[in-house]
């Protein structure tokens, strides 16, 4: 299932199946004939407008006067230029504050595009910009950083959208400093951002991992018809347990080699080698799990939650491009 897709009554998803770098589910929510609210843009300029252009049918008589962005990664904002300017775009505080420490887009093509002439040189320089250019993909970044957005809560909030109710509920930090979800309970959806990979390597990025859990309890505690994940096709329960059954094992397995004196990458090598990463092994890019190793490793090591240092980030690219150049996955 991919593309446009109704998953409830006034309720869409863009879904892109495969949920690869940068290949991020929006949503859109209709009140017909008052309003709508669009969840999440996407960092492709070109895919941005393909969304914003397939919805138009659909909003020509509820416009667009309300958006939510789920957290602070660019491929989750960086389209928010595709907006109606009089649409309102509601986040969390901490998804907010990440946004305006994060690069902007200019920098990370910048960036990625130095990667991939440094991706040939020998050594973890060379790994950390090829895999950075590998994140990039071909995707078009804007020129400029997009609009931001202009409402912000802490915990919880609820957004009226004509005589619809949208929920809106931060669960993190886990994957981000502010990852937050919106669920519609008339339609029995829930939109999760990068809490739910599905199908795709989750990465922890900022931490605790013990939030993530709790998080994914709470998800399942609506017991919603569908969730729209962050990357990833569309879900239930099941595959909502089966990624809390990931996080567990790589918790746990990762702890040992921790207390064995490993590094994040020494450890890596030995989780995918084993029988029990055989389950997760078709997941979509498998190597992000030295990613989260890195953060794990580096909280086990005394630091706070929080986000990955430039230098923790390219070392944690590096290891990523020595999986997979050394083929064992």
């Amino acid at each position: 299932m991919s593309g446009l897709t109704q998953i409830g009554d006034g309720v869409w998803a863009f879904v892109r199946p495969s949920g690869g770098w940068g290949e991020a589910n929006t949503g859109l929510i209709v009140a017909p004939g008052t309003a709508s609210m669009v969840v999440d843009t996407v960092w492709d300029t070109a895919w941005a407008k393909r969304v914003a252009d397939v919805q138009q049918p659909l909003v020509a008589h509820a416009p667009i006067t309300e958006a939510v962005n789920t957290h602070s990664d660019g491929d989750h904002w960086w389209g928010n230029d595709t907006l109606p300017p009089t649409a309102r775009i509601t986040t969390s505080r901490a998804a907010l504050a990440g946004m305006h420490e994060d690069l902007p887009p200019a920098a990370l093509a910048a960036l990625a595009g130095a990667g991939g002439l440094l991706g040939k040189l020998p050594g973890p320089v060379g790994a950390a910009g090829a895999y950075m250019a590998r994140v990039r993909g071909g995707a078009r970044f804007p020129r400029r950083t997009p609009r931001l957005p202009d409402r912000t809560f802490d915990t919880r909030d609820i957004v009226e959208i004509g005589s619809r109710r949208v929920e809106l509920e931060q669960l993190g930090p886990c994957h981000t400093a502010g990852d937050l979800v919106a669920y519609v309970p008339d339609a029995g959806v829930v939109f999760a951002g990068d809490l739910l990979f599905i199908g795709s390597t989750p990465i922890l990025w900022h931490g605790p991992i013990e939030n993530w859990f709790s998080a994914l309890d709470r998800l399942l505690s609506w017991d919603a018809a569908t969730y729209v994940p962050g990357h990833g096709p569309l879900c239930g329960p099941v595959e909502i347990r089966a990624l809390r059954d990931y996080w567990a094992w790589v918790n746990d397995a990762a702890g040992e080699r921790y207390r064995a004196g490993l590094s994040p990458l020494q450890a890596a090598r030995e989780l995918v080698r084993s029988r029990e990463f055989e389950q997760w092994r078709g997941w979509e890019s498998p190597e992000r799990i030295v990613l989260s190793l890195s953060t794990l490793f580096d909280q086990w090591n005394g630091n706070p939650p929080g986000p990955p240092t430039i230098r923790r980030r390219a070392r944690a690219f590096a290891d990523a491009e020595t999986l997979l150049r050394e083929g064992i996955l």
